[in-house]
């Protein structure tokens, strides 16, 4: 695999607006397939799995490898729904330039501006396309605008649509000065023709207009450009490579992909503008705590698995890119994180849902090795004298945890053994143990990425878990002080006794500064080795909670003065008098509750915005703003994370299963009174029952 000759790009965007139709669109285009799927009919190349098929959503990358015009391509389709970002963002590490997509009737959504700044955070070449141009209100030249306007970045319109809504038959290619148009049978069967005559002074006008922002671009060719009123196509093309390669310019196409017309753009667009490996940003990796950057060369081998797919039969299968040297099979290669050995028995290139058998994958190649022993996603794999880390974002921190048990008592250990592989597959999920209660909870970004795991785990692993409702990640402070408070053990059962107290003080801290333990004897009144139990004691019952079983945080926690028995005194009893100090200090200080607060986005028809705003204040919601979105209003608001456990399905009903939202952590705010008594008399009850 030459790097000059290699390519790989991910499609992003908002869920719902086609990139998946668009990927089967571009496989067809490239001669891998001889159909188009569709998402809606289950058919899809690119949505295989069947959680994807019975809900006509992806929920995982899929990798397309290709081959066209002697350049060997892959293609990564990501979900665009909130619930899975992490198998989006993970892509980024992937791929060297990203094709943003975006609906042509909607325009510029949420989720569309979200994903161009992660692609622009990554450092990836980016160009967008107009989708389903052939929906009636499609509008080309306002894509155009709201991405200029929503996105601050210079657009450059290559083409010019041939009719609109249901007449659209395809576009003016402004670089090859080609009319392009499809056949209507949804074959994509193209047809290159001379530009019609009717068009002829709009191509004009859209020539000119591309010409002037690729001139722009550049200040040498600004300048000739102004002196000679005119560019040679070749240069306009290489300006407008470099512009994308250095994210001042954004190349805007148009498809309608359900009917197969987009496929042979894409290729074009990716085939003239974007980077090779070799151009391509150098990715950062660190060793020793120095950074690298890694550029693709025939150097040392440098590989990072961006993706694991659990299977039940075949083990885990590592999805990964090659940044610099060759990997090929019977290599043995060192696991960065772990420092363990691992041998390459078989190389994949990967097609959708099938596998092609590859001997050797080199810089810029994507592919797969089945059955590593101890690798997962977010690993770095490299040759053993050149072991480096490659930096990754985090991933995306969840959101809501259910508490899982097995339906079954007797398949614990399978059950959980089988969870840990998915959470393996994907890192934006959370397996965790709560100490207060026990229970075993099941983080992830939202209820459908819950559900969908415990789907996976059945269809994967032949095991069935039982969900509890999720429990709110509530905290506990204080709102005022409380001075001298004892804690005092004495206990005097014959023998040694047990002999120890200390004096409190507590206050507020600033919000987000957790725990503060202050050391403040003098004089010795408690001798130096028991200051760390009495603060331990403090620590656990911070952690077990107070007033109703939540952690305790942002409080500054004072030991002041102290008696001790030469005889009687131990760790024991200045840890159980620290915890006995505290519990009385805080029944002092105003005791509340402090809730997560949750920023929510949601995308609604016109018709349901007063609905949905209704509703979200019937949650002690507060909206921040409504926006439009096409014929679509974005409605922000803060909602507290108690009131939007089951958004999802509620939100469905409101709008007709018309309306998406994105939700993510804000911050903490205090719990109302009315909410608080509840709260701490619901923890009581539960208390008692256990």
């Amino acid at each position: 695999m030459d790097p000059t000759h290699t390519r790989s790009f991910t499609l992003v965007g908002h869920a719902g607006d086609g990139k998946t139709t668009l990927a089967d669109a571009v496989l067809m285009a490239a001669g891998v397939t001889n159909r188009l799927g569709s998402v809606n009919d289950g058919t899809s190349y690119m949505n295989f799995l069947p959680e994807e098929r019975e809900r006509r959503l992806s929920i995982s990358t899929s990798v397309g490898a290709f081959e066209h015009a002697g350049v060997a391509s892959t293609l990564l389709d990501t979900p665009g729904d909130v619930n899975f970002a992490g198998e989006a963002q993970s892509s980024l590490m992937a791929a060297d330039a990203a094709l943003l997509v975006l609906s042509a009737q909607d325009g510029v959504k949420l989720g569309t501006e979200r994903a161009y700044k992660a692609a622009r955070e990554a450092g990836l070449a980016l160009a967008a396309v107009a989708n389903k141009m052939d929906l009636e209100r499609a509008d080309y030249d306002k894509c155009a605008t709201q991405l200029e306007t929503l996105l601050g970045v210079r657009v450059v319109k290559l083409h010019v649509p041939i009719g609109a809504g249901h007449d659209y038959a395809g576009y003016v290619d402004l670089l090859t000065r080609k009319a392009c148009t499809f056949a209507a049978d949804g074959s994509g069967k193209l047809s290159a023709k001379d530009i019609p005559a009717d068009l002829a002074n709009a191509v004009e006008e859209a020539t000119m207009a591309m010409v002037e922002a690729v001139a722009e671009a550049d200040d040498a060719v600004l300048e000739k450009y102004l002196e000679t009123g005119a560019l040679e196509p070749d240069e306009v093309l290489a300006t407008l490579r470099k512009g994308v390669r250095e994210g001042s310019l954004l190349p805007l196409i148009s498809a309608a992909s359900a009917r197969n017309i987009g496929g042979t753009a894409v290729l074009a667009l990716e085939e003239s503008l974007f980077p090779t490996p070799v151009d391509a940003v150098a990715r950062r990796a660190t060793r020793d705590k120095a950074e690298i950057l890694i550029h693709a060369n025939d150097g040392p081998l440098v590989a990072y698995v961006f993706k694991s797919i659990a299977d039940r039969y075949a083990g885990m299968l590592s999805v990964f890119r090659v940044y610099s040297g060759t990997l090929h099979t019977d290599m043995m290669v060192i696991n960065e994180r772990t420092g363990t050995k691992e041998r390459i028995s078989k190389l994949l290139r990967l097609h959708g849902e099938t596998f092609e058998d590859a001997k050797e994958i080199g810089p810029g190649g994507i592919a797969a090795i089945p059955k590593l022993k101890d690798t997962r996603t977010g690993d770095t794999l490299c040759s053993d004298k050149h072991v480096l880390h490659v930096v990754a974002p985090p991933p995306p921190e969840g959101v809501i945890a259910f508490a899982i048990t097995a339906a079954n008592q007797d398949q614990d250990d399978k059950v959980f053994d089988a969870l840990h592989r998915l959470v393996e597959e994907d890192p934006s999920l959370k397996l965790e143990r709560d100490a207060r209660t026990g229970e075993f909870l099941l983080k992830g970004l939202g209820q459908l990425h819950i559900q969908i795991t415990i789907e996976k785990l059945t269809r994967l692993f032949g095991v069935k878990v039982e969900l509890k409702p999720p429990r709110v990640p509530y905290l506990e402070t204080i709102r005022g002080k409380a001075h001298n408070v004892e804690g005092k053990l004495k206990k005097q059962s014959g023998g040694r006794g047990q002999f120890g107290v200390c004096y409190l003080d507590v206050e507020p801290g600033a919000r987000g500064s957790g725990v503060q333990f202050v050391d403040k004897i003098v004089g010795g009144s408690i001798p130096r080795q028991f200051i760390p139990a009495v603060e331990k004691g403090v620590r656990e019952t911070c952690a077990r909670g107070i007033i109703a079983g939540h952690e305790v945080t942002d409080v500054v926690i004072s030991v002041i003065d102290g008696k001790y028995h030469a005889v009687d005194s131990s760790e024991m009893a200045f840890k159980t008098a620290g915890s006995m100090g505290l519990k009385a200090a805080f029944a002092q200080a105003k005791p509340t509750l402090l809730e997560p607060i949750m920023k929510m986005e949601i995308t609604v028809p016109d018709v349901s915005v007063g609905d949905v705003m209704g509703n979200l204040n019937s949650r002690r919601g507060r909206v921040s703003g409504v926006d439009a979105r096409g014929h679509m209003q974005s409605v922000t608001a803060h909602v507290p994370m108690a009131e939007v456990l089951t958004y999802s399905s509620d939100l469905t009903s409101m709008t007709g299963g018309q309306g998406s939202f994105h939700m993510e952590f804000s911050h903490y705010e205090e719990v109302p009174k009315e909410i608080l008594d509840k709260i701490i008399a619901a923890a009581g009850t539960a208390k008692d029952e256990d």
